[in-house]
């Protein structure tokens, strides 16, 4: 059922499992630009603003072309950015130069990107909720109730845990319309670590005392020197740990390294403690920013193999997934690193899917 809210059931089905899709969203770039959905669609249900509260007129806002793609009408009252003021000739206070060859764009002249943080993109996207006939051709997250048995026979007896959140600006909340981050504005929702916890309260009937203890902009590896001080007396049964982002330079070797020791750390206080290792979504491509975030993902994997009670949620691989399906900016709330609500939700769909298998 299309609704005018965030909606936990509604967010939290697997866009993997689904014929009809919620809420996903869109970036026009031109009055008359053409965006690709996840799935062709085969059937609109709605086009609504992002906060949920207009909706457009199909043959009047926009088309449903043949290859099942949404394009915007000219003279439609669905926003968009102007290609001058998406793509600037001026550099603006914080300059990101266009690298043409990645987007797809020619100017024969330099130009920058638009970012901000807040609602400035999501005051800009559309929220699209559409039928389609499409099987879903990535990766399903596995489910790994089998890396963390302590938390799995917690949830399963109904016993209450302590579930710790520790990462950079993503793992915070960055940018979840509900939050500072995304501005707390409509549709309002939840970020990533809340919608985990309230599906498993509400899934398996036990009380979670959460504690979010991220920072934005940080690494892993002053997530490992400052741990103490972030964790504060706060002892967990289970942690999801994110850090990526902001590490592009550092070597592989070396996140590997620093996130070892925090999960040392966290064991020190609780050596039962289970780790879902958190594996970060990608920056935006068309900016030189993207450096070693592809690969951290796989020293995660290599300590899943080498600790017990550790299970890797693997973000980057989806993101890499649905990025050949839809543009970046379709799915950031910054155009530069942070998610949207649409993106956060996938977020949470993979803790879930590795936790207890939604």
């Amino acid at each position: 059922m299309e609704l005018n809210r965030f909606d936990l059931d509604t967010y939290l089905y697997p866009f993997w499992k689904s014929k009809e899709i919620y809420h996903e969203t869109l970036t026009f770039v031109g009055e008359e630009d053409e965006a690709p959905l996840l799935y062709p669609a085969t059937d609109i249900i709605c086009v609504r603003n992002f906060g949920l509260d207009i909706v457009y007129e199909e043959g009047k806002d926009f088309l449903l072309t043949k290859n099942g793609k949404i394009k915007r009408l000219k003279g439609s009252k669905m926003p968009y950015f102007k290609m001058d003021e998406f793509y600037s000739k001026d550099p603006g206070q914080h300059s990101l130069r266009v690298i043409e060859e990645k987007e797809g764009v020619s100017f024969g002249e330099t130009r920058y990107l638009a970012f901000g943080e807040g609602n400035f993109i999501t005051s800009r996207q559309v929220a699209v909720s559409y039928r389609h006939e499409s099987e879903y051709d990535g990766i399903i997250p596995p489910c790994k109730k089998k890396n963390l048995p302590k938390t799995s026979d917690c949830l399963k007896n109904g016993q209450d845990i302590k579930v710790a959140f520790y990462g950079d600006s993503i793992t915070v909340g960055g940018n979840a319309s509900g939050l500072s981050y995304g501005g707390e504005v409509a549709p309002y929702m939840d970020g990533f670590d809340r919608m985990v916890v309230r599906r498993l309260e509400e899934q398996f009937g036990v009380n979670i005392e959460m504690f979010n203890c991220a920072v934005g902009g940080w690494n892993v590896t002053q997530g490992r020197e400052r741990f103490s001080e972030r964790m504060g007396s706060f002892t967990p049964d289970l942690m999801i740990l994110g850090f990526g982002m902001n590490g592009a330079m550092q070597e592989v070797s070396g996140y590997k390294v620093d996130t070892l020791d925090i999960i040392r750390q966290v064991r020190d206080r609780n050596p039962l403690c289970e780790i879902v290792l958190l594996s970060t979504t990608l920056p935006n491509p068309n900016i030189d920013w993207m450096r070693n975030q592809p690969f951290y993902a796989g020293a995660l994997y290599e300590i899943e193999q080498e600790l017990n009670g550790v299970a890797v949620a693997d973000m980057t691989a989806m993101h890499t997934y649905l990025l050949t399906k839809k543009r970046f900016r379709d799915m950031t709330a910054n155009n530069i690193n942070h998610p949207n609500d649409f993106l956060i939700r996938v977020y949470a769909q993979v803790i879930l899917q590795i936790i207890s298998g939604i």
